[in-house]
């Protein structure tokens, strides 16, 4: 199966974008990337946090009903907010397969890891370019990947790639040379080439996808783009 190195990444403002996004790229691509943000960290609210739709995310909690086209996804979660770890029972209850923590985010990662194991979610770590990557160490081991944010300005979608990060992406291969490293934030064609170069292999874009037309066509020429470059540099 080919490999996805481009994960479409969406900020729900209700249930119903969401589901509108998730329609845009059905049968395109089988991972998606949800923000979710509480306005503890990242300065803006979404859903589920927001007034819309949280009737609907309780009956999702409750096993009710699943998330939107979930027979056709799998989901990852980015928790961009403070104290994650409380939200991953809902999450949990809710058939994600990932959730991302932001190593700034909570002192429990090592909890996380554990309570992630036990609910057979993947955990996947993020960090702000700025953050001292050291913070990893006692936990790189267990995620499934590294997810270095473009920008320190997290929680928007549109915003440019900081070249700060990569050499925060370069930093984290060369002392963890197994580690996946992924992308949030600043992801186009034009961004791939150095982003692939410092040694990232997979790429949430949001509006690299969705300010589109035709997100299902931005992704397969952001797929190709990426596999070229990546190619270019382990082949």
């Amino acid at each position: 199966m080919r490999v996805q190195r481009i994960i479409p990444a969406i900020i729900p403002d209700s249930l119903t974008h969401l589901q509108s996004r998730l329609r845009e790229v059905q049968g395109v691509v089988n991972r998606v990337q949800i923000d979710v943000m509480d306005g503890t960290y990242a300065p803006r609210v979404s859903w589920p946090y927001s007034g819309a739709g949280r009737e609907a995310f309780e009956a999702i909690r409750r096993e009710d009903e699943g998330l939107p086209y979930w027979q056709d996804f799998d989901f990852e979660i980015d928790l961009l907010l403070r104290n994650p770890e409380t939200r991953i029972p809902e999450w949990g209850l809710a058939g994600v397969a990932c959730l991302i923590f932001h190593i700034e985010t909570t002192e429990k990662i090592e909890t996380i890891a554990q309570e992630c194991y036990e609910r057979r979610i993947e955990m996947a770590l993020a960090l702000r370019p700025s953050t001292n990557i050291e913070l990893l160490a006692p936990y790189i081991e267990r995620a499934l990947f590294v997810q270095v944010m473009g920008n320190d300005r997290v929680g928007y979608h549109g915003v440019s790639l900081d070249t700060s990060a990569l050499a925060t992406i370069s930093a984290i291969k060369a002392r963890w040379p197994k580690t996946t490293v992924g992308v949030d934030i600043g992801v186009s064609a034009e961004t791939l080439p150095e982003l692939c170069s410092a040694g990232a292999t997979r790429f949430a874009a949001g509006s690299a996808v969705f300010n589109f037309s035709s997100p299902a066509g931005a992704i397969s020429h952001l797929e190709g783009v990426a596999t070229s470059c990546i190619d270019k540099k382990y082949l």
